[in-house]
């Protein structure tokens, strides 16, 4: 948490695919800054949270330079291989340590199109998910809530979301993802060790003991991030 009347704005960055060289940030990643940066002006904090190692930290770097506050690099087991739950289980974790008032996140493209990864990180925050974000803005006359446009169905809605909220973004500001600078030389790039036994990190049940545990549920096929959070909540 910041200071009184102050938000943490935090954004969820990713690992650059093992073939690209140098600092990356990935387009949806830039996105989800621009729309942080609109909003911080020049009293919230942005801070850029990515899970990985050491070698794939050119994403903070990036955000750094182009006007966050704070960079946090989240140093857990491997995850390139790891599914949404455990990504949004590692990231919750992070985002409580730190405090994030409203998590952004760009549109993920590893998980069939469905938001899965930002909605997992909403169930374990248990805080309200709202995908397709194309326009945020801080609410009037509120220090914790914002109103957002959504695409759904063909259809623009206008919502209004306490927060904390994590919202994953798909259109916005046309501009790239830069923010004036601040005074001073930009802060080092902060690492959370996720090593203690209260932070252990669920893995899906196939990875446990190398072999295949039985389903207690049959299989549910969802089409929409609403639904995934539905079926997840069930679980």
């Amino acid at each position: 948490m910041t200071t009184t009347g102050a938000l943490n704005l935090l954004v969820c960055l990713r690992a650059p695919p093992p073939q690209v060289e140098g600092d990356a940030l990935g387009r949806a990643d830039a996105l989800a800054l621009a729309h942080a940066f609109a909003l911080a002006g020049d009293r919230h904090t942005v801070t850029a949270l990515l899970g990985g190692i050491s070698v794939e930290e050119g994403p903070l770097r990036v955000a750094l330079a182009a006007g966050a506050d704070r960079a946090v690099r989240v140093a857990a087991d491997d995850l390139t291989g790891a599914d949404f739950h455990t990504i949004g289980q590692v990231l919750a974790i992070a985002i409580r340590r730190i405090g994030g008032d409203l998590v952004l996140t760009g549109v993920r493209s590893d998980d069939e199109g469905l938001g899965a990864a930002p909605a997992a990180i909403a169930r374990h925050l248990g805080a309200p998910f709202i995908p397709c974000v194309e326009q945020i803005a801080l609410a009037p006359g509120e220090t914790r809530a914002v109103e957002v446009v959504t695409r759904g169905g063909g259809r623009l809605r206008r919502l209004r979301a306490k927060l904390p909220a994590v919202l994953s973004v798909a259109a916005g500001p046309a501009a790239s993802a830069t923010r004036r600078k601040r005074a001073g030389d930009a802060p080092a790039i902060e690492v959370i060790p996720l090593s203690d036994p209260e932070s252990t990190v669920v893995r899906r049940r196939t990875e446990l003991l190398g072999r295949l545990e039985p389903a207690s549920r049959g299989v549910e096929t969802v089409t929409s991030a609403a639904a995934l959070v539905a079926a997840l909540d069930r679980r």
